[in-house]
């Protein structure tokens, strides 16, 4: 409530910081001037002022208008202090320790609030008599004495100020009202002096009557500044092993060693460093093996040709469309290409290096083939498949159960070109048979010709052999026979072991695999799956045509490609070279008289020293020359053209073949094998008419007739003269010359592969390991460095945008 004494009794202090907060309202009455302040006296110490009371709670502290008194009392204590009214003023309190002085600051009042004020409650009376002497002197004080009540009722009308000598006053400059409000940094506080205090002098009093200037506001730090002293903050504090040593030691020779040691470990941190990254940016991979027990994998396909690529049937198709034989024709174009350069020399012209090196090619077998009439079809040179695989059966695995059945009827048989053997034949088994296979027999038929002359052979060794050229792949391929196949000679058995290899691929950037391959390409309007070779094959084609404007014999010939109109590199102009006898063109050896003329008229020559056959140099000639240069160069650069648009499939199969063999058959078999080949005969027309074979017997009786031409006489002369039957089997060698047995087994374990993974030699996660170790190993760097940093970066943008001031600053 309201407590009014006839003196002024002191407020209590407050019991701690909190008690400030529970303070109410002050009223003071008015207070008449008196020249001597007497403070209520505390039981056993009459002399001394008596303090005042602290109170819980601090409202506002009303000062009335005073008056002239000789004596302040202090008022009483209060048991509840609300507002507390007195009828005369009462002494502001002083802090009671450091922190509290901060919650203080000097006030400034008018000359006139500055006479107002009552004198200083609770201080000694020697400080009293300073407050009243500075009042005496403050000229403006005694003029504006009447007029004091006016004054602090209306501030703004308030002269310069001066400012109140003691450091606990905690009045606002609004007048009256006691204000709370916070210290600036430009309102120091006045630390208490418990020294006597002397009047003030002239220049100290014109001091406090001048109004106080506004402290200059300190510029604002630059962005560098604000950097320095924050990168020296983080260099203090960092984990970083050293970098504290460097800014905190102050012997210079310390510092110096410890910058030279830290910046030696950086360097070679980032030395190695680099050398991780380099390695890991080369992307080398390994290959790891394994072993995959019981895995069923598809059986590979088999693909076979024979090393006569011309059969007998195919010399007499030659022979009635009056081609040149295949050894005919190397010999004309070579004269001819030696003639030619024979006669440019009359124009000062010659072949260069390249060219020679293009003409090269079409003398074997590729420039034979492209030189044949449109109307000529070349598979009808070749083989067979009747004339070629005699019988082909298979042992397929069925719950447990070993069962043997024709290949024709688990699979299919696919033709393909190659431009060295003609016409190949490659099996494929269907896919639900294709894991269930274990072995597959072959007897095949070579068809050697009864000739006084070769053909089709060449100064090439491997134009001179017999046999069959055999490949094991991956199922559904293209095959590859000239790059990867085996030769096999006749009247031998060759068993080929397999080991399968699954190949599991990396995509890029390590490896070069791909999910996204065609599932299959398409030569001469047959399917095959895709493969890596294949596709670069394709490409190559394309890019000869795009690039040359022609075709090449020895490339699979991809469908986009097969239209009419098309031409073969190799192919000679039709008005100088023609592989039809006697036809109308400059090197027919019927048109020799004409030619002579031609051939000197062009060169400048007589007709009498014309070397012949000869090509005429002119602009189709050159074209030709141009198109097998083109053809050539293009090879040369083919695997860098084409690595960029083929990939290899993510996951294919190879096959590591061990092949042993021996001689087939020996000669007491050959008394059986007529019979042999009887019941062959019967067993595939009782299997055909089963629907169990898809062929009937009839592409046996050309072989079983033969046979028994040979043999017939041989087994009539055995039941009157065995020992001459048996000489008569020693000179003849048709089985051992015509016959080879095939035997295509899995490995020693069936249904084992070797599963080969390519890995990163140095993965992402091998890669921020090795990173991990040299950071920390070289400079002490862990991912907490990264929350430094972070805190860096904050200080550096909150000290630009002023909401923090600089470190010690």
């Amino acid at each position: 409530g309201d407590l009014s004494t006839s003196e002024i009794s002191a407020p209590r202090r407050p019991q701690h910081l909190g008690d400030l907060s529970n303070l109410g309202d002050l009223s003071t009455s008015e207070t008449s001037a008196t020249s001597e302040i007497s403070a209520p006296r505390r039981p056993q110490q009459p002399r001394r002022p008596q303090q005042p009371r602290r109170s819980q709670h601090l409202g506002e502290l009303r000062i009335s208008e005073t008056s002239a008194t000789s004596e302040i009392s202090a008022p009483r204590r209060s048991q509840h202090l609300g507002d507390l009214s007195t009828s005369e003023n009462s002494a502001p309190r002083r802090p009671q320790n450091r922190g509290e002085l901060a919650d203080f600051v000097p006030v400034k009042r008018s000359p006139a609030q500055f006479a107002a004020l009552p004198p200083l409650l609770g201080d000694s009376p020697r400080r009293a008599d300073r407050a009243n002497g500075l009042r005496t002197q403050c000229p403006a004080a005694a003029a504006a004495a009447k007029a004091a009540t006016a004054v602090l009722s209306s501030p703004d009308s308030a002269e310069a100020a001066c400012v109140y000598p003691n450091p606990w006053v905690r009045r606002s400059d609004a007048g009256d009202m006691l204000e709370l409000r916070p210290v600036t940094p430009a309102e120091q506080p006045l630390q208490p002096s418990r020294k006597r205090q002397q009047p003030a002098s002239p220049a100290e009093l014109q001091d406090l009557l001048a109004p106080q200037q506004p402290q200059a506001l300190k510029p604002q730090p630059s962005f560098l500044e604000i950097v320095r002293v924050c990168l020296i903050k983080y260099c203090q504090t960092t984990s970083l092993r050293g970098v504290p040593k460097v800014v905190k030691t102050k012997e210079k020779l310390l510092k110096g060693i410890w910058a030279t040691f830290v910046l030696a470990f950086f360097l070679g941190c980032l030395t190695c460093l680099g050398l991780i990254i380099k390695q890991y940016m080369a992307f080398d991979v390994i290959h790891q093996p394994k072993t995959v027990r019981n895995f069923s994998v598809q059986f590979p396909s088999f693909t076979v040709c024979n090393t006569r690529p011309l059969s007998q049937q195919g010399i007499e198709y030659i022979n009635q469309h009056r081609l040149l034989l295949p050894k005919k024709f190397s010999e004309r174009v070579t004269r001819s290409l030696v003639n030619t350069r024979s006669n440019m020399a009359a124009i000062n012209q010659t072949f260069n290096e390249t060219v020679r090196d293009a003409l090269s090619t079409i003398f074997d077998t590729k420039g034979y083939y492209e030189n044949m009439p449109p109307d000529i079809d070349v598979t009808q040179f070749g083989h067979t498949l009747d004339e070629t695989i005699i019988l082909c059966e298979t042992t397929i695995l069925i719950k447990d159960f070993k069962r043997s059945m024709f290949c024709d009827k688990i699979g299919s048989w696919t033709q393909t070109y190659d431009n060295k053997f003609l016409n190949c034949y490659s099996f494929t088994a269907h896919a639900n048979f294709t894991k269930q296979i274990l072995t597959m027999r072959i007897m095949a038929h070579t068809n050697e010709r009864n000739l006084t002359f070769c053909p089709d052979c060449s100064s090439f060794p491997a134009t001179q052999v017999s046999g069959l050229r055999v490949q094991l792949h991956n199922a559904g391929n293209y095959p590859e026979v000239q790059e990867e196949g085996l030769n096999l000679k006749p009247g031998s058995l060759t068993e080929i072991r397999f080991e399968t290899k699954e190949w599991s691929m990396k995509t890029p950037p390590h490896g070069r695999c791909s999910e996204e391959v065609p599932p299959s390409m398409k030569f001469r309007e047959s399917r095959f799956t895709y493969s890596y070779q294949a596709c670069k094959k394709k490409i190559l084609h394309e890019q000869i045509h795009s690039q040359c404007g022609c075709l090449d014999s020895t490339v699979p010939l991809p469908d986009t490609l097969s239209h009419p109109g098309s031409i073969y590199c190799g192919r000679i102009p039709e008005r100088q070279f023609s592989l039809v006898h006697n036809a109308s063109t400059l090197t027919s050896d019927s048109q020799l008289a004409a030619a002579a003329r031609a051939v000197g008229d062009f060169y400048g020559l007589n007709a009498s020293s014309v070397a012949l056959p000869s090509f005429l140099f002119n602009e189709e000639f050159q074209d030709f020359l141009r198109r097998v240069t083109c053809n050539m160069e293009i090879f040369k650069t083919a695997g860098q053209v084409t690595d960029d648009q083929c990939f290899t499939p993510c996951t294919y199969y190879t096959y590591e073949t061990t092949i042993s063999t021996t001689n087939w058959p020996t000669k007491a078999y050959l008394y059986e094998i007529v019979n042999d080949f009887q019941q062959l005969k019967s067993r595939i027309d009782t299997m055909y008419s089963r629907g169990t074979t898809g062929r009937n017997s009839s592409y046996l009786e050309p072989i079983l007739a033969k046979l028994q031409h040979i043999y017939g006489p041989v087994y009539r002369e055995a039941r009157r003269n065995p020992a001459k039957a048996e000489q008569m089997l020693k000179e003849i060698d048709y089985v051992q010359s015509n016959f080879i047995e095939i035997l295509i087994n899995r490995g020693k374990s069936n249904f084992d592969i070797e599963r080969i993974e390519e890995k990163a030699v140095i993965s992402l996660t091998s890669l921020l390991s090795q990173i991990g170790g040299l950071l920390s190993i070289w400079v002490g760097l862990t991912f907490v460095c990264i929350v430094e940093i972070i805190e860096l970066l904050y200080n550096i943008v909150t000290m630009c945008a002023g909401r923090a001031p600089l470190p010690g600053g």
